[in-house]
């Protein structure tokens, strides 16, 4: 009976170590790395930026990812340990699709997040180096649609909520100034997130990447920006059906904007989908509160 703990902590490590080698084979980037140094047995970081022709910065975020496959000897160079050995082995047979079994399990086995993963844009959160520039021409879209409509709603934007100003009498540049609130309330949402990341769980890298998918975020609130200017044109609010439809289109563009958050985290930071869903959900419960306790 005394060796139980032992075992269950042996069990546990395994399972980690089994977690980090698929999750680290997850992505072209570290495939390419664990290819480029399995076929030359070292490799350098000058030259792997010169073959994958992507950021410094991106660079270290994926060898930090392949700390148990990659070792850096004294010598600079990059070089396969054992596990890296047997990833590359896996990669030679022609196992390319490889990817966590933490997030596949339960996008597998949860008809939630089976649903979700069917409206989560995964290439434009995660995306490759080709996608660069148009994941950030739809970001823009999104932040000067959102802003636009959130003037003509005539709404405050924070975090994932919106508030009703109060707009009779005030001028036209308050209302313009008002409805800038949406591309304000995002940066600030993303300082959050990555102030979080950082704080919390040491996760610096991919900033920059991370800031560039952030709008997509809100792509849902836009939907429901649209559905409410529609509503209020028509004069429909004013009906309880349509006012109580409002607020349930709300919390359903809210959910599906919390769930592309967390995979953003988990993307793009690394984090266990639990720990960004637990993120997601306290901060929103967190913004809930701070209204209630502003408007009431």
């Amino acid at each position: 009976m005394s060796e139980k703990p032992n075992q269950i902590e042996n069990n546990s490590d395994e399972r980690d170590v089994e977690s980090s080698f698929y999750y680290a084979l997850g992505h072209e980037i570290r495939r390419r790395i664990i290819k480029i140094i399995g076929d030359n047995e070292y490799t350098t970081f000058t030259n792997l930026k010169k073959e994958l022709e992507v950021s410094t910065g991106t660079i270290y975020h994926h060898l930090e990812t392949l700390k148990e496959l990659v070792d850096q000897k004294t010598d600079k160079r990059y070089y396969l340990s054992e596990l890296g050995v047997y990833a590359y082995s896996s990669l030679k047979n022609n196992i390319e699709t490889i990817r966590s079994p933490d997030f596949t399990h339960r996008e597998l086995r949860s008809p939630i997040l089976r649903k979700l993963m069917k409206i989560t844009s995964k290439r434009f959160i995660q995306f490759e180096k080709e996608d660069k520039a148009l994941t950030t021409i739809i970001s823009l879209s999104i932040l000067i649609t959102g802003t636009i409509l959130t003037g003509l709603n005539g709404f405050y934007s924070f975090l994932l909520f919106f508030i009703e100003s109060e707009q009779s009498n005030m001028d036209l540049f308050l209302q313009i100034l008002i409805s800038f609130t949406f591309i304000v309330n995002m940066i600030i949402f993303f300082i959050i997130i990555e102030g979080i990341s950082r704080l919390f769980y040491k996760k610096k890298e991919n900033t920059f990447n991370f800031f560039i998918s952030f709008a997509i975020i809100q792509f849902p609130m836009v939907f429901y920006l649209i559905t409410h200017l529609i509503f209020k044109s028509f004069w429909l609010l004013n009906l309880s059906v349509f006012n109580l439809l409002d607020k349930i289109l709300l919390i359903v563009f809210q959910v599906w904007s919390l769930w592309l958050l967390s995979y953003g985290l988990c993307a793009m930071k690394g984090l266990k989908i639990e720990s960004c869903l637990i993120i997601s959900l306290l901060l929103h419960y967190g913004s809930f509160t701070i209204i209630l306790f502003v408007l009431v």
